[in-house]
């Protein structure tokens, strides 16, 4: 009883890093992302055909926190990357009132827009980290040459079980 006081005490963090980031409002999962470089605030996944999976952003579409870029990745390939520990899956974008809806990868016949891979939604709700890369420029990144230059990364932690309630009703 007193050695896990004792960590408590000593290693305070530990118990913060329990914590779950993915919380349960309005009958979707939502996460806030851990580190970003573009003005993307929180991930949703919910219910949709299969499911939805959206991001929402401070001022329109994705772009850089500072507000460069431009919303030319809609409805085009290539241009949105999702990376869930090493796996990648290519998405498409469609905006929305309120969000940037996020689809699988489809072929032209189907305006490039897919249901989202369930290899996705499985990888979010067992993996450790996943980011979401935005190509909002004709250029590459400077950094890394990567055709992205913005990202947000969203711990997984308590991911599965939160999701698995978000979904539960669909």
């Amino acid at each position: 009883m007193i050695l896990p006081l004792i960590l408590l005490i000593v290693f305070p963090d530990t118990a913060a890093a329990q914590e779950s980031s993915w919380k349960l409002e309005h009958g979707a999962a939502f996460a806030a992302p851990s580190e970003s470089n573009s003005n993307i605030y929180r991930l949703e996944i919910g219910c949709g055909e299969p499911y939805r999976l959206a991001v929402y952003t401070d001022n329109g579409p994705v772009l850089t926190a500072d507000g460069q870029g431009a919303d030319d990745y809609f409805y085009k390939p290539r241009r949105i990357e999702a990376e869930v520990d090493g796996s990648t899956f290519p998405l498409v974008a469609a905006g929305s009132d309120d969000a940037v809806v996020l689809f699988g990868e489809g072929t032209a016949e189907q305006g490039f827009m897919a249901d989202p891979d369930p290899d996705l939604l499985a990888a979010i709700r067992r993996g450790a980290e996943l980011t979401l890369f935005f190509d909002v420029t004709s250029a590459p990144n400077g950094e890394t040459d990567s055709p992205y230059e913005t990202f947000a990364r969203f711990p997984l932690q308590g991911s599965g079980e939160v999701i698995a309630q978000a979904l539960a009703g669909c």
